[in-house]
């Protein structure tokens, strides 16, 4: 038809497989983009199949191994070429693989996408800051730092080459230069997946807990930069039940760090540890809390990112809580959520007591929230603007 412009074909490459809180972003886009007729791949390093395991819906995308398209190449319907490579992070991996793909199909875009401080994270594992790490070799580094991480000087490198940047918070725009075209990309969230019309109360029945009891639910695995912050909630939780509140922690997630130290066994008594779970699980958990708590507060790591789970937060209908970084900036302070400001588990604590007994206060944060989320992660409007800002990269497109 006259005036309707070409589809896309659109390369996403991936520093792990699906099991990443990544690939839920990466798989929830690739989908959203598949069903506006748009042709997507989803490359990973290893473990394709990872897919079927981690993700609750049919993937609409193709999904190779980078071996298979380095060594087979791919097809987008007959058409040998592909001009969208958007690398999910300038970790080395997806930083080599991506310049490889390049090379493979020259005249395609590379844009990179930013979701954290890359380089609080390669200091928390080196155990060096990254001005000490900048003054390693490459062969150094090479041998130091696992290419599942970004690596310095490489990554800045290719963020200076890259064609665009899309980032999750525009606090990322800090390692970017001034006249680098981007776009602020965050993630298209099932407003029917999560929504207030899911129901938590078959799910507190078969966790045993009593009508009576008042709970938060979190997400997520713990490592070495959050473990802090987790174990905040474990001592909210505790303090909240010393002073009446009888309060319970849903917690999923795999713990890659010892993060509760010598008084673990006294913090686990009101916390339910559900260990990994699948996909599908998640909306119900969710849906049988009264309140959804993201800690920590404003720093390094903080700031520049936007934890997956706080768009799910919002989106489920739940009075939510989080820190005064990245979203917690966006959002009105005890209309849409509670704005912490410290995020320890003394505030926090205060917060489950206020909270508890506040009905009218959960209500208007629970309408509030749900209605930013329906704004904010609607896959119509965040697909249109990315393909927008793909195609302006293009003058093919």
């Amino acid at each position: 038809m006259i005036g309707l412009k070409p589809k896309l074909n659109v390369m996403f490459a991936m520093y792990h497989d699906f099991s990443t809180a990544s690939a839920i972003h990466v798989h929830n886009l690739a989908n959203a983009l598949s069903r506006k007729g748009h042709r997507c791949s989803v490359a990973v390093p290893l473990n394709k199949s990872s897919v079927e395991k981690y993700m609750d819906d049919a993937a609409l995308y193709s999904i190779y191994d980078f071996s298979e398209i380095l060594n087979d190449g791919i097809v987008f319907s007959g058409k040998r070429r592909i001009q969208i490579i958007h690398a999910w992070t300038p970790r080395e991996l997806v930083r080599k693989f991506s310049l490889q793909l390049q090379q493979k199909y020259p005249g395609s875009k590379i844009v990179v996408h930013l979701e954290d401080n890359e380089e609080i994270v390669v200091e928390t594992f080196a155990g060096k800051s990254y001005q000490e790490l900048l003054q390693m070799p490459d062969d150094v580094v090479e041998q130091s730092i696992p290419d599942v991480l970004s690596y310095p000087r490489r990554y800045e490198n290719f963020l200076a080459t890259a064609d665009g940047i899309t980032v999750i918070t525009e606090k990322l725009l800090d390692f970017v230069a001034a006249d680098k075209r981007w776009h602020l990309l965050w993630p298209v969230i099932d407003l029917k997946k999560f929504s207030p019309r899911v129901n938590g109360s078959e799910v507190r029945k078969r966790l045993g807990i009593s009508p009576d009891e008042f709970v938060l639910c979190y997400i997520g695995s713990v490592h070495a930069v959050n473990g802090p912050e987790v174990r905040s909630l474990y001592e909210a939780v505790a303090r909240a039940n010393s002073r009446g509140v009888k309060t319970t922690l849903l917690r999923t997630g795999r713990d890659t760090v010892e993060f509760l130290g010598k008084n673990g066994t006294e913090l686990k008594k009101h916390v339910l540890e559900l260990g990994f779970v699948d996909m599908e699980q998640v909306p119900g958990l969710m849906a049988a809390a009264d309140l959804l708590v993201q800690p920590g507060c404003a720093d390094r790591f903080n700031s520049y990112r936007l934890p997956s789970k706080i768009p799910e937060f919002l989106a489920s209908g739940k009075p939510v809580a989080v820190p005064a970084a990245n979203i917690g900036l966006l959002l009105d302070n005890g209309s849409q959520a509670i704005i912490l400001e410290k995020g320890d588990s003394c505030e926090i604590a205060d917060l489950i007591c206020t909270v508890s007994g506040n009905h009218p206060l959960q209500k208007r944060l629970a309408k509030a929230g749900r209605a930013f989320a329906k704004k904010s992660f609607s896959r119509k409007r965040i697909v249109g603007e990315l393909v927008a800002f793909y195609r302006s990269l293009s003058r093919e497109s």
